[in-house]
């Protein structure tokens, strides 16, 4: 039995490169032979011979030639977050908000980058890209800085410490380390963290950590994204308390 776990192994890593690759892709079909060279160079026809067994599970689908992610992935990333508790609180707090018009997005943390769980839509859309899955670096998000303000400074700094100089998504993006410890420090002091065109031009984010959460768990944050000509600091006030809000009562529920 250990023999044959230790057999798989191998395919299983494979397997998980090439769909990782294929993730990379967003939404491009990839050839053998760049699934191949992207699962760490191995033969062409043991990439197709994964991508086969992936297909029978609806993992992968064939495209011109090539493979692209299958929709059995759905089910395993919907099974995922179902698990999650937050997510749930989450729900369950935005559905009781009625008719009002922000959109709500919460996160969490994977390495130095923000994932995105699950989006609540408001009436008033804003063309974003946090979709449940998307990525962004904590650098430059709202989200990213309200969970990094539960770190010391020196934990930033140890996280932080391969990705400098920081990407810069627009001109406005923070890219020095420094620079991002003043942010972190303001959200400390105040209980929120914003954003101002640093993911994308015209759009302010307003962003708070969940509280209460055990200290080994991985943080999560829930955020609004308002149009720049709209975050007069009046709204940007009402939409961190509303944020506030909804934070401490998923704490409650998670």
């Amino acid at each position: 039995m250990a023999a044959g776990r230790v057999r798989c192994r191998p395919a299983v890593l494979r397997a998980g490169a090439i769909l990782d690759a294929l993730a990379d892709a967003r939404g491009r079909a990839l050839s053998p032979a760049q699934l191949a060279a992207a699962a760490g160079g191995i033969p062409r026809a043991s990439a197709v011979n994964v991508c086969a067994a992936l297909h029978e599970r609806g993992l992968v689908r064939p495209v011109d030639g090539g493979f692209a992610l299958g929709p059995g992935l759905l089910r395993l990333a919907q099974s995922y977050l179902d698990a999650l508790d937050p997510v749930h609180a989450f729900r369950e707090q935005v559905s009781r908000l009625g008719d009002r018009e922000e959109t709500l997005q919460l996160a969490t943390l994977d390495g130095t980058d923000v994932v995105y769980l699950a989006v609540h839509e408001g009436p008033v859309l804003i063309r974003l890209i946090s979709r449940a899955g998307a990525r962004l670096p904590v650098t430059c998000t709202a989200l990213g800085k309200a969970m990094l303000a539960d770190l010391d400074d020196a934990g930033i700094r140890e996280l932080l410490a391969h990705r400098q100089p920081f990407e810069a998504r627009t001109p406005w993006s923070i890219t020095s380390l420094d620079a991002l410890l003043a942010n972190v420090r303001d959200a400390r002091s105040v209980g929120h963290a914003v954003h101002d065109q640093e993911t994308a031009e015209g759009i302010v984010c307003v962003a708070a950590a969940v509280p209460g959460l055990p200290a080994d768990g991985r943080p999560f944050a829930v955020s609004s994204s308002l149009l720049k000509s709209q975050a007069t600091p009046e709204r940007v006030a009402a939409v961190a308390a509303l944020i506030k809000g909804v934070v401490r009562r998923m704490s409650g529920a998670a």
